[in-house]
This record gives structure tokens, sequence and C-alpha cells, in this order.
């Protein structure tokens, strides 16, 4: 069964996956999943820069592609914060 992460928790591990480079291909997501609405909050916030999404891909599907996305100086200064923060609630 799939759980609902906050949108902190989904950003940090968006952004520390792009990070990695850990995206090899697009992938086709529900349109108001929490992966998708964190990915375009990541673009619009411009955190990410290189991503492409598609919400017209279809009627229930929408599509992601973010092997070529890279984190901007924004990005990655969001990123630090998010595992900052992630590393004080853990202790």
């Amino acid at each position: 069964m799939a759980t609902n992460l906050s949108r902190e928790d989904e950003l940090r591990g968006i952004l520390s996956d792009i990070a990695r480079k850990r995206f090899t291909n697009s992938r086709q997501v529900n349109p108001v999943s929490n992966l998708f609405l964190t990915t375009k909050y990541a673009i619009e916030k411009q955190y990410i820069s290189g991503a492409v999404i598609d919400a017209s891909f279809s009627s229930t599907l929408a599509e992601i592609n973010l092997k070529d996305a890279a984190l901007t100086d924004r990005g990655r200064n969001k990123l630090a914060q998010l595992l900052a923060q992630s590393t004080k609630e853990n202790y």
C-alpha cells in the first residue's frame, strides 16, 4: 500500500535522487500524485533545472522526465536544509 509523505519528505527524496542522478528514464504518474505535484513545486521554486513534466500526456496520466534534471544553487541549499532538518528530527 502506498503512503503519502509530507511535501518536505517528498521534496527531500526528489532532490536527493536528482543529486545522485537516480532518474534514468521518464515515468508515467498520476497528475494528482504527491510525486508529480512536488516535482512541479520544485520546478516552480527553481530548485531544479532540466526537468520536463507533461500533464497533457493523457487524461489520467502525466509524464515526468528527470533524466537531465540538475539541482540549482537554490536546490542544493534547500536539500542541505531539508537534510539538516531530517537529522534533527531523528535525534
